[in-house]
């Protein structure tokens, strides 16, 4: 299954349109569920780290992953 999700969105980024955990975001003229880990602020620089069935996983853009 999960050479059906769309993988060409990991690192895709976007400015979190308000202070939500989570939301919907439109790449490709889809929209997409998105959820944030860590804290959410208006206009925070999100990049797409995980895509699964259900949701995108974003983090602020430039926090470093957790091996």
């Amino acid at each position: 299954m999960s050479e059906e999700l769309d993988q060409r969105l990991l690192g895709a980024t976007f400015a979190l349109p308000n202070g939500q955990t989570t939301g919907v975001i439109r790449f490709y003229g889809i929209y997409y569920h998105y959820r944030v880990q860590g804290q959410a602020q208006p206009g925070l620089k999100v990049a797409v780290r995980q895509v699964t069935p259900e949701y995108l996983v974003v983090r602020a853009a430039g926090q470093k992953l957790d091996y």
